[in-house]
């Protein structure tokens, strides 16, 4: 909501109480119903759970739900609950190929009835110009050389503990060495025993959530997301819009995203010796760090553009409008 309002766009609270609170699922149908909504798209299982049905009963003539990641925690129990809605729904949306495959496979969808429309971002300024006062500001030493983000919350699935097994290796080669962990906590402090008990505190940031990631971004040298599973991370496409050099897992959607040696590095999952020795070539290999800057750039730029995004989902949108 602070999001919409900041770039001036209408938004709407329902204030569901929970997520099948009656109150919220008659203001969420009174709205689609005196709106004339003829457009409802929806995201994640709980949206998809309401929504879907919800906006049939309002008079919407199509429903689209997304598919955001593979989402390997869903059981049957879950399966149960979306095929349930399903019926409703005109179309599907997954923001990559591995999320489509998921679907189908797990969920027995259509093939043809699931497009994949990749995420797209703006490109925005970096304020690489500002990066010592940026540094000094998140506490990361002047001798810190170099500076590795992971912007994502403290999640098992995102593989910190990874990166911390693998910083010793690191700062046996590199001593200045630093991790910068941008996100909410919620490991619930268990990150942050791992790193003392390592005796790390000196080479690990953990500045909480950072509200502005071009912030982070302009702090950081390379960008490292090690996670066990995954969708379509946004976290690397700001990276690459930035052009700041990416290692990240070889999981979920991210091949799609970063072709291995020519966009950045693609690692296998839960493997700190992998990470510390992309790690160490990218801080180290400056030729064929620039060149795989330069590639990833481009390809944010062309293929994972909002222009692009945004067209794709018109020409779905009023496609689905005809034949409804």
């Amino acid at each position: 909501m602070d999001h919409c309002k900041q770039a001036q766009i209408p938004s709407v609270h329902f204030g569901f109480k929970s997520a099948a609170d009656p109150a919220g699922i008659l203001r969420l149908v009174r709205y689609i119903r005196s709106n004339k909504i003829q457009m409802v798209q929806t995201h994640g299982l709980r949206a998809d759970s309401i929504g879907r049905w919800a906006a049939r009963l309002a008079g919407a003539r199509a429903v689209v739900s997304t598919i955001h990641s593979i989402d390997p925690w869903r059981n049957r129990a879950h399966v149960a609950i979306d095929r349930a809605t399903s019926g409703f729904v005109s179309h599907y949306v997954a923001v990559c190929e591995a999320a489509r495959r998921a679907s189908v496979e797990r969920e027995k969808i259509e093939p043809a009835q699931i497009t994949v429309i990749p995420i797209g971002i703006p490109d925005r300024e970096i304020p690489c110009e500002q990066r010592d006062g940026i540094r000094k500001e998140l506490g990361i030493p002047e001798t810190a050389k170099p500076v590795i983000g992971i912007l994502a919350n403290l999640r098992d699935m995102k593989g910190h503990r990874h990166a911390l097994a693998a910083l010793p290796e690191i700062l046996a080669e590199e001593p200045g060495a630093t991790f910068l962990f941008a996100g909410r906590d919620d490991s619930r402090g268990e990150i942050a025993k791992i790193v003392n008990d390592m005796g790390l505190s000196a080479n690990v940031i953990m500045p909480g959530f950072v509200n502005d990631s071009a912030k982070v971004l302009a702090a950081i040298d390379l960008f490292l997301l090690p996670s066990d599973w995954e969708g379509f991370p946004v976290s690397i496409l700001e990276a690459i819009h930035a052009k700041v050099p990416v290692i990240a897992s070889n999981v979920g959607g991210i091949p799609e995203m970063i072709r291995n040696g020519l966009d950045g590095l693609l690692i296998p999952p839960a493997n700190p010796p992998a990470i510390a020795d992309a790690i160490l070539l990218l801080s180290r290999d400056w030729a064929a760090r620039g060149n795989m800057v330069r590639s990833a750039h481009n390809r944010a730029i062309t293929e994972f553009s909002q222009q692009k995004m945004i067209g794709s989902y018109e020409r779905l949108f009023e496609k689905l409008l005809e034949i409804t």
